[in-house]
């Protein structure tokens, strides 16, 4: 009795045990499933971030080079890419960049002389007249820098020093360029209080009505009546305030057939027709 007790105690160790180990080997095998498990899902997410890394520090392509003749700039921070023979103006009317201007006109030579078109260069010291600077390669331009914006603002406190303000009455009133480049641009008060100069109004002919005392002395009309029309009878005279467009001979006047296209050239109220005179 005794005998068989001691043996059906020890069968239940022997099965304890034997349960025991079984759960412990399970638990074992589920861990160590488990583990693998999260070192493949950890492999394939490292694996998998890899190229996205890889593509995110990988090096820009290099740029393709500028078309034959043509030069790439930057103006304003956005690149562009004009012809070699451009000006930085040209370059930055194909760009879309409006540039404030008064001499200059796309069919007339460079005169440079009214310096409301002047831009920031990177690495030059001045302020430089964009209708007269060619383009080159790597150039950095700013169009609205504080002193761009300054220097325009004083080009044209300059001009309505010696331009008489009777936009109501004149002509050109609402097409006129710089009653509108003054309501971008410029100041909204002036600071000059004495009289403004007067300049006798010339005879140029049964189609020209001549308001001088508004001109802007652009020398768009003197750069046509010479390159397009070739009558050399049209000039500048005098120095400093005394400066005026005239003709070099007082007894003559604009002969040529092409004479009223400078009505449509002047950017004032200036030239403008005698037929619809009010």
């Amino acid at each position: 009795m005794y005998s068989l007790t001691k043996l059906s105690r020890q069968l239940w160790k022997l099965e304890r045990t034997s349960v025991r180990s079984f759960f412990v080997e399970r638990a074992f095998t589920l861990g160590t499933r488990s583990t693998r498990g999260r070192l493949s899902t950890s492999a394939s997410v490292s694996s998998s971030a890899q190229p996205a890394t890889a593509a995110a520090t990988a090096p820009e392509p290099p740029k393709p080079p500028p078309k034959p003749d043509h030069v790439r700039l930057k103006i304003d921070g956005r690149e562009v890419e004009v012809p070699r023979a451009s000006t930085v103006i040209q370059a930055c009317q194909a760009a879309g960049v409006n540039i404030p201007h008064f001499c200059y006109h796309e069919r007339l030579s460079v005169a440079g002389n009214c310096r409301m078109c002047l831009v920031e260069v990177e690495k030059m010291p001045k302020l430089a007249i964009s209708c007269a600077l060619p383009v080159m390669d790597g150039m950095s331009i700013i169009t609205d820098s504080p002193r761009v914006k300054k220097s325009r603002e004083a080009v044209l406190e300059f001009l309505l020093k010696s331009h008489p303000l009777d936009c109501p009455i004149c002509d050109q009133g609402g097409e006129c360029q710089l009653q509108e480049l003054s309501m971008v641009f410029g100041s909204d008060r002036g600071r000059y209080y004495e009289y403004k100069r007067t300049v006798d109004d010339k005879y140029w002919g049964p189609l020209i009505k001549t308001v001088m005392t508004r001109c802007i002395h652009c020398t768009r009309c003197v750069r046509f009546a010479e390159e397009v029309a070739g009558v050399a009878d049209i000039g500048t005279a005098g120095r400093g305030e005394s400066t005026e467009i005239t003709m070099y001979l007082p007894e003559k006047f604009f002969q040529s057939e092409l004479s009223g296209n400078v009505i449509d050239l002047c950017p004032v109220g200036a030239l403008t027709r005698k037929r619809y005179e009010h």
